[in-house]
Parts: structure tokens; C-alpha cells; sequence
């Protein structure tokens, strides 16, 4: 079994990710990075294998990626992370099989993935989240479909839409809850230097010939695929007005989704402390902003996983926590410390904008009503709204309480997918909150991984 000594050991290898390995190996310190996707980038600097950098986001990606290697950071791509324990150590596993790492500080930076919510017809093929629409794009430039949907809230919707312009596949339907115009009007005017970026995305969403704000999607309809989707307006609330429901043929891809949540497995599973706020994704890790360290000494994060904010906070707090867990480990220059609080300044403001920006979009309430009885919330363990609802009803609270009962959660994705509306389902069940009701919490392996590497790794010996 392979084993790697390092100083700093940076798990994530998106902009957060990239960003603390190039700054603390441009301390001094030794970096390993080790990312599960086959090249680092991760969903903003996504990295095509065969066509090369062809946006402007790419190239900023692999100018970053030459820029760590350049400082001499160790990457190791195609590797999963699937267990942490207490010390530095993390195991991992790639294609030539076992990896553990024994690190002195470590920098979580596990980004985020696609928040979503159950409703009838959502296991239908040809229905996916908008991140999983946007990779087709981006590799290979695949559209998902000939006649696209786009629906949930959230800028991110537009930066799909663009993303599909670019590749002649622009959205016929664009389904979107929020209709906050004027406090968006207000928030650039707050943030002028955004407001460049913000114009080239509403274009975007003007160019999808049918735009409809205030609706939400209430069901995907068809055989074998997807054919058609109903909408229905909502209010500011969250009610969804059935009644003046509508049906849209000839859809053959949906793409929904509503922002995205935190990737805190690994942080939780070093026990980090975490905090709830549904606008910034749910449960988010808690972390320094004048370091990014978190309630466990030696562990650092960065970016998404500290709650949804965007690019640009995440290349800063990446920037930060490499800083300051090399300097932690003693290895300083002339110049940080001025450096560091120039960071620290630069993330408020940048955090200020991304967050304010999650508050004018949350989920609508309710958001999770929406499954039927019948709905599988689960699609692991194929557990069904009506079975969660039927043991909450029978006595068990809280998300950790389903998945004990039916198995919700319990499956390949460890929660990853249905654990937001699990614990909205909870609550509403319960009559107590989101927060309330908790999250799953993870268990080793944290992916899905042969026993012969388990056996491999924790025996610790040579293959």
C-alpha cells in the first residue's frame, strides 16, 4: 500500500482546493492535492480531456493547475477519499488502488454539489440536475436534449443556460420561482463590479424563448423518458397554486435543481463543528474568516463547503487557509501577514455579495411537499415519501431516525442526494425545523469502495 508523508494535505481540487495548494506550497510547505475527478478543476474549472481549454473558465483552470505543479504541489487525480481519522490521516483509493496520506495540517475543500427535492416524475430518465446538464456541455459538448427545460432558482440557472448557448442548445423553458427584481437591482448597486457579470447571465436567460418566473415544476410526465412537465405558479410563501397548473409537451430533457448544498461529509466526519442556513445551502462547515480554520486544530476549509458563495470567495478562502496552515506549521515569509489580512478584507466583501445573492434565491418553502406519498425520495434504497412520513408518524424523529426506519439515506450516496428533503419532510412532519431535524451522519467509507482495498488499507500492508 502506497503511504505519503506531507505537510499539507488539500482534499478538493476546485478553485478553493487549487488556490490553497499553490499558496501554501509557495510558502514552503509540502502540498499533496488529491481530487476524485480524472483531472482537478473541479464543477467551476472543469478540465475537458479532449477538447482543451475552450472558455474562459477552463483556461483559468489550467493556468491554475500548471501554476500548483509549477510550485511543486503533489496532485493526485482519479482518487477518492473514503475514510479519516483522527492525526492527519486520510485514506483514499485510485485506479492502482489504496492511498493513505499522513498529513499535519489538512484543508478541506470538497466544494458542492446540486441541491435537490423530490416530485412526482423526478426518476424519470432524461430528468437531471442542472450541474449534471452543465458537465455534459462542458465535456465532450453534449447537449442533454433537442427541447430543454431549465427550472428551480438561482443565478446558477442562467450560467447553465449560457453554458448550453454555447454549444447551440439554448432552453426552450426556463422555470424559475423568484421574481426578485428590485433587491437584485439593489444588490448590484451594492456590488458594482458584478454587475458586468450579472448582465452577460440575464441575457442568457432572455435568449430561453419562454421564460416564467414565479413557477415551479410539479411534475415530469412520461413512458420511457421524460415527455412533458406541468407548472404551476407559487407565491412568495411557497404555495403552489394547482389549480392554474399547466401541462408543456414535446420536453425530452429537465434539468432542476436549486442551488447546491455543501459537500461536509469529510468535515463532519472529522467532527468539525457545523452550522445551519438554508440560504447558504443547509449545513455548512464552520471556519475561521481570518484563517478558515475550523473547531479542529490542524483542519482547515475552504469555498463551498463552508456555505455557498460563489468562484470568487472560494479562490480566496482557499487562498487564505493555505496561508495560514502553513504558517501554523512555521513556515512564514516577509510580507504574509499583510498578505493575509488583505485576504481576510477582500472574502468579507466577496462573501457579503455571494451570500446576500443565496438569500434572495432559498427554496421556496414547502419546496419538499411537492412528493406524493407514492414519490421515491430515496432512489438508493428506493424509499418513498409515504414510508417516511408513515414512520415519523409511528414515533422517529429526525433525519438520523428515517434513515434508521426505512433506510432512507442509508445507501451508495450516504444522504448526498435526499437528504435535504428527508430532513424538510422531518420537519414538517414534526413540527419542528430543517435544522432541527439534523443530517446523516457519515460513516466510513464515505464512498463506495472494494473490500480488498478496505482490507489492504487497514491492514497496512504491502500489496
Amino acid at each position: 500500500m502506497r503511504r505519503v508523508e506531507t505537510d499539507i494535505l488539500v482534499v478538493g481540487g476546485g478553485p478553493a482546493g487549487l488556490s490553497a495548494a499553490i499558496a501554501a506550497a509557495g510558502a514552503g510547505a509540502r502540498v499533496d492535492l488529491v481530487d476524485a475527478g480524472a483531472a482537478p478543476g473541479g464543477q467551476y474549472w472543469m478540465q475537458d480531456p479532449v477538447a482543451g481549454a475552450t472558455s474562459q473558465q477552463a483556461a483559468e483552470g489550467s493556468t491554475a493547475i500548471a501554476s500548483a505543479r509549477a510550485a511543486g504541489v503533489a496532485i493526485h487525480s482519479g482518487a477518492e477519499v473514503w475514510a479519516a481519522f483522527p492525526g492527519g490521516e486520510i485514506m483514499a483509493n485510485d485506479a492502482e488502488g489504496p492511498i493513505t496520506f499522513q498529513a499535519r495540517s489538512i484543508v478541506v475543500a470538497s466544494g458542492a454539489q446540486d441541491r435537490v427535492y423530490p416530485f412526482p416524475g423526478w426518476t424519470l430518465p432524461g430528468v437531471m440536475t442542472p450541474g449534471a446538464g452543465q458537465r455534459l456541455a462542458k465535456l465532450g459538448k453534449t447537449a442533454p436534449g433537442r427541447r430543454i427545460a431549465l427550472a428551480g432558482n438561482g443565478p446558477f440557472l442562467y450560467a447553465v443556460a449560457a453554458t448550453l448557448a454555447s454549444i447551440d442548445a439554448t432552453p426552450a423553458l426556463l422555470v424559475e420561482s423568484g421574481r426578485a427584481r428590485a433587491a437584485m437591482l439593489g444588490l448590484l448597486a451594492r456590488h458594482p463590479a458584478r454587475i458586468a457579470e450579472a448582465v452577460s447571465l440575464i441575457a442568457a436567460a432572455r435568449a430561453v424563448p419562454d421564460w416564467r418566473r414565479g413557477h415551479v415544476v410539479t411534475e415530469a410526465l412520461g413512458e420511457e423518458r421524460v415527455e412533458a412537465v406541468r407548472i404551476a405558479p407559487i407565491d412568495e410563501r411557497g404555495t403552489v397554486d394547482t389549480a392554474r397548473s399547466e401541462r408543456i409537451d414535446g420536453i425530452d430533457a429537465l434539468l432542476v435543481g436549486w442551488g447546491f448544498r455543501p459537500m461536509i461529509e469529510l468535515t463532519a466526519l472529522l467532527r468539525c463543528r457545523h452550522a445551519y442556513d438554508r440560504a447558504l445551502g443547509g449545513w455548512y462547515c464552520v471556519a475561521s474568516p481570518s484563517t478558515g480554520l475550523t473547531s479542529v486544530e490542524g483542519v482547515y476549509a475552504a469555498g463551498e463547503v463552508t456555505g455557498i458563495a460563489g468562484s470568487r470567495p472560494a479562490r480566496l478562502s482557499g487562498t487564505l487557509a493555505g496561508l495560514s496552515a502553513a504558517a501554523a506549521l512555521g513556515f512564514e515569509s516577509a510580507g504574509m501577514e499583510e498578505r493575509r489580512k488583505g485576504l481576510v478584507r477582500a472574502l468579507a466583501s466577496a462573501r457579503a455579495f455571494g451570500h446576500a445573492l443565496g438569500r434572495l434565491a432559498p427554496p421556496p418553502d414547502g419546496i419538499a411537499d411537492l412528493a406524493r406519498d407514492d414519490t421515491i425520495v430515496c432512489r438508493c434504497e428506493e424509499v418513498t415519501r409515504g414510508e417516511i412520513v408513515a414512520a415519523l408518524a409511528e414515533g422517529t424523529r429526525a433525519v438520523a431516525g428515517a434513515k434508521m426506519w426505512t433506510r432512507a439515506g442509508m445507501g451508495r450516496c450516504q444522504g448526498r442526494i435526499c437528504g435535504s428533503a428527508v430532513a424538510e419532510i422531518a420537519a414538517a412532519e414534526t413540527g419542528t425545523s430543517p435544522a432541527a431535524a439534523g443530517f446523516n451522519p457519515p460513516r466510513i467509507p464515505l464512498r463506495p469502495v472494494p473490500l480488498d482495498v478496505i482490507l489492504e488499507a487497514t491492514r497496512g500492508s504491502a500489496p
